[in-house]
């Protein structure tokens, strides 16, 4: 339920500033610098959520157990072509998480995993509101999420299973965002609900 509320709430404050930058266009300032590379961190808290969950009730059914369960934050590289109001392209994004197994009558872990993310999300953009330092923008992406899992044994007679390669649809929608910068060198800061996390930070380099 806080969940939900938290998503309706995000896209009603996009709804409201679309209307306002659609009836106010003597707030925009055209980009004079076309093209935007962008360094980034989130929190990866919705994919570390989901594995807890996921692997919780594996573990349910199964009876086996896990220890020691970390989740990096998820670093990324993005490129953006600016189009009057708009801005399109995409993002590059990479994070780690592990933990430690113990198999069903075992008393200590006797295998470590580890799971390897890449996500690329073709992105789209829209300025909400463009003048001096300031920029307000929503964005939404759709791509793809590849996982590598691998296992590595703890124990001498521990079995570690092979390295497997999993394609997941992946997804970001940031309905609030918040640029401070001139247009060459900014930072900025995102908010919203996908498979990166809630928050997503870092700096932009205009040319």
């Amino acid at each position: 339920m806080k969940l939900k509320f938290f998503v309706l709430s995000l896209l009603m404050v996009a709804g409201v500033n679309m209307a306002n930058a659609q009836s106010s266009t003597k707030d925009f300032v055209s980009e004079d610098r076309k093209h935007d590379i962008r360094l980034s961190v989130s929190d990866g808290l919705t994919q570390s959520n989901a594995d807890i969950l996921g692997m919780g009730i594996s573990d349910a059914l199964i009876g086996t157990k896990r220890s020691d369960s970390k989740t990096s934050l998820t670093y990324g590289f993005g490129y953006r072509y600016s189009i009057n109001r708009f801005r399109v392209g995409a993002d590059l994004d990479f994070g780690i998480s592990s933990s430690k197994l113990a198999l069903t009558g075992e008393k200590s872990p006797s295998i470590k995993e580890k799971d390897l993310r890449f996500l690329v999300l073709p992105t789209a953009e829209f300025i909400y509101y463009k003048r001096r330092l300031v920029e307000l923008y929503g964005s939404a992406a759709a791509g793809v999420n590849l996982s590598r899992h691998s296992e590595t044994a703890l124990a001498k007679n521990a079995t570690a299973g092979k390295s497997t390669l999993n394609t997941d649809f992946a997804y970001q929608v940031n309905p609030i965002a918040l640029r401070v910068g001139n247009n060459r060198v900014g930072g900025f800061v995102e908010a919203g609900l996908g498979t990166k996390g809630f928050v997503t930070a870092g700096v932009s380099f205009k040319f």
